[in-house]
């Protein structure tokens, strides 16, 4: 039941406790694996995304774990992500690292196997569960912090829900992918600066984009937000993440050393509009193929003006996604499944913007920061939920 209250002139939709919608969070997800787990004879195996098309990663989890399930295809991310979680910190690479097909840049998303391998002490017969229990954790604590950021917004706490009905993250969810932990981050990011704490939010920050590597741009996204409504520029927003990559980066790379071929790079991006117009021509051929991308294609164009509109830093934040989608290869952008993954943030930020009142979020709220005052009910308005 929603209900309202006044606090020094700010209306706040307060509706669920946020831990409340967090446990709902949680228990969706929790309801989306068991309907992949029930009829795979709740076989956890099915979320580490072995395909039958990908022997060489197929084998090495048989060679752990005994009898495993496969997709039939090629698989997805989390057959990676279960041989980092084996050893996350690379320690016997001929191992674990060789069966990633790009160890360099596999190696950059840490953070997911680091916690879902226990820091390096859970054997691979864990490490399979604690993959998926790491995933419906994440998802609880994103709808958890983003029922958090709609109360300091004066909105509804149900808003959090879109963490975990938001379709590309439950793609990441069925493919044991570190999409979920990344969001959560940089939610957990935004609810700092809220309560006025950049340097948690800048440490969150990094954490997202050890998680997977491209959040950093959601960071610049805030960074830019922050610089129009403060006119200041809050550089540790990105040069924290940028600095935690490259720690990591040089460590991966000393321990890659031993390995040949440990390769780099992605398919994932093309020149500017060389996807998209590419994707075009596949829906041409295959016109049944846009019925599923053209609802994923009307959010991301109506998103746009909305986010310029509203300045909210969730908002803001998932922008320069939009900008990413114009330098994704036609690999992704054709594919519902890979495009709703790549711009994931959107799918969240566009119910706030619809439904949480236009306003300018930092020149708004609080200025600890900047030495001046804060009124205590705009204060309590944002640092509580």
């Amino acid at each position: 039941m929603d209900r309202r209250r006044a606090e020094g002139g700010v209306t706040v939709r307060a509706g669920a406790p946020p831990w409340l919608v967090g446990v709902v969070g949680f228990a969706i997800g929790t309801v989306i694996a068991l309907r992949v787990l029930i009829p795979n004879a709740m076989d956890p195996t099915i979320f580490i995304a072995l395909g039958e098309d990908a022997p060489v990663q197929t084998e090495y989890a048989v060679r752990l774990l005994g009898e495993v399930t496969t997709r039939h295809d090629l698989g997805h991310d989390g057959k990676y992500f279960f041989a980092q979680a084996n050893d996350p910190w690379y320690l016997d690479p001929e191992q674990h690292a060789a069966v990633l097909d790009r160890p360099a840049y596999r190696g950059q998303r840490m953070l997911f196997p680091l916690i879902a391998g226990g820091f390096g002490f859970f054997p691979p017969s864990v490490v399979v569960w604690s993959m998926l229990i790491t995933n419906l954790l994440a998802m609880a604590l994103g709808a958890f912090l983003a029922a958090k950021l709609a109360t300091s917004w004066g909105a509804s706490t149900w808003l959090g829900l879109w963490v975990p009905l938001n379709i590309g993250l439950l793609f990441e969810l069925d493919i044991g992918g570190a999409g979920i932990l990344a969001y959560a981050c940089c939610l957990g990011a935004l609810y700092a600066l809220v309560d006025e704490r950049s340097w948690l939010a800048s440490l969150l920050f990094a954490a997202a984009a050890l998680s997977r590597e491209v959040m950093i741009v959601f960071a610049v996204g805030v960074f830019v937000l922050w610089w129009h409504d403060r006119r200041e520029l809050p550089w540790r927003f990105v040069i924290t993440p940028l600095v935690a990559m490259t720690v990591w980066y040089v460590y991966l790379h000393v321990r890659l050393a031993s390995l040949p071929g440990a390769g780099g790079g992605t398919e994932n991006f093309a020149p500017p509009f060389v996807g998209l117009f590419e994707a075009f021509g596949w829906w041409f051929r295959d016109p049944a193929s846009l019925f599923y991308e053209l609802p994923l294609i009307a959010v991301i164009i109506a998103f746009v003006p909305f986010a310029l509109r509203n300045h909210l830093s969730i908002g803001w934040g998932a922008l320069p996604f939009v900008a990413l989608a114009t330098i994704l290869s036609v690999n992704v952008v054709r594919e519902p499944f890979d495009l709703s993954r790549a711009l994931a943030p959107v799918f969240t930020a566009i119910p706030f913007l619809i439904v949480v009142p236009t306003r300018e979020t930092f020149r708004t709220y609080g200025s600890r920061d900047r030495g001046t005052s804060v009124t205590p009910s705009s204060d309590r308005s944002c640092g509580e939920g």
